[in-house]
């Protein structure tokens, strides 16, 4: 029987597994993709998942950035912002709408990579995903595949509607099983695009690259460069609800170049690299219930989910866990440090 499984690789899971190394643990962590990173996610180099950290006010990135030697840098943000409604599109002047944000170097699925590194490659089990957790004198966690795994102690860091689904036995108390499924997954009604080209063409015409849409099917541009790194990008989140985005699944890509094209000019509509992800469409973040996404960042802090449940056995992880910081990269660390620390003691 193992000291500890952790369900879940994302940047909470790497955190626990961290903890979990350093106090020396016979420890697993079981991840239901065949990678880790969960919504800390990029392909070709350009995010898919979180865009910013703020340093300033995070100790705990803050620390861990220095700790994996990772560059932080300013979100790139001279010039006018596009601002575009039915009735057409202006070109104003604000001030930055980013204070403070920072994005890194390789973005936050370079930062899940440099974590799994510090980790033995044989305490990570890629493509196991979790639907069964049972309790006795220890924990047992069942797969999809039928194999199992057991261990005295466990820590769920996975969005909590998809714990909600799996079978538990004995069944959660009423008080848990109700947390599990009162708060949206961050991310899991969003969709983003990230496109690459030559050359950051929009600061030539005095812009930051920055647009906000009352039109869609992109409700918000930034740019997504990287300058010393010479990588040149704009990235977009989508407006238009995952509903609407499947139905015009087979267009959506050319309307988000025309609006492009609309909001920077016809070198936005010829990027050399495009990169789409509608986290809705992805089982292992999303459920049914989290479309339509919240309208604003939820009040996470469920007390329900900072406890430890079955006589000290379960914890849960995960940004949605976190007291502060919720749903964000911070809170993510937040809140492996503290269910480490309810389940081995403070100091572990």
């Amino acid at each position: 029987m193992l000291d500890l499984i952790i369900v879940g690789a994302g940047i909470s899971g790497l955190r626990a597994a961290a903890r979990a190394q350093a106090c020396e643990l016979d420890y697993a962590v079981l991840e239901a993709r065949d990678r880790v990173g969960g919504r800390a996610y990029a392909q070709a180099g350009l995010d898919l998942g979180p865009s910013w950290v703020w340093p300033a006010h995070q100790p705990r990135v803050r620390a861990l950035l220095n700790a994996l030697g990772l560059r932080d840098f300013p979100q790139p943000e001279s010039g006018a912002l596009r601002y575009e409604t039915a009735a057409g599109t202006q070109t104003l002047d604000f001030p930055k709408r980013y204070a403070d944000a920072a994005r890194l170097e390789g973005g936050p699925f370079h930062l899940a990579l440099a974590m799994a590194a510090q980790l033995p490659a044989a305490r990570l089990i890629l493509s196991a995903e979790v639907n069964a957790l049972s309790i006795d004198d220890g924990v047992e966690l069942g797969l999809v595949t039928g194999d199992t795994y057991r261990a005295r102690q466990v820590i769920i860091a996975v969005p909590p509607p998809l714990v909600a689904g799996w079978s538990f036995t004995p069944g959660p108390p009423q008080t848990l099983s109700a947390a599990l499924k009162r708060w949206p997954t961050w991310m899991a009604a969003h969709a983003k695009i990230s496109l690459s080209y030559d050359t950051p063409f929009w600061r030539e015409a005095g812009l930051s690259g920055s647009a906000v849409s009352q039109v869609g099917p992109l409700m918000e541009v930034v740019d997504h460069s990287d300058d010393e790194a010479g990588c040149f990008a704009l990235f977009g989140f989508y407006g238009w609800p995952a509903g609407v985005r499947r139905r015009r699944s087979e267009t959506l890509q050319a309307e988000t170049l025309a609006q492009l094209e609309r909001l920077f000019g016809a070198q936005a509509a010829k990027p050399s690299e495009i990169v789409f992800k509608d986290w809705s469409a992805d089982r292992l973040t999303a459920t049914p219930a989290d479309s339509p996404g919240p309208r604003e960042h939820p009040p996470y802090g469920e007390p329900a989910l900072s406890q430890v449940w079955f006589e000290g056995r379960l914890a849960f992880a995960g940004a949605e866990a976190a007291r502060s910081h919720g749903g964000l990269i911070e809170g993510a660390l937040e809140a492996a440090d503290a269910a480490v620390e309810r389940l081995l003691g403070p100091g572990s």
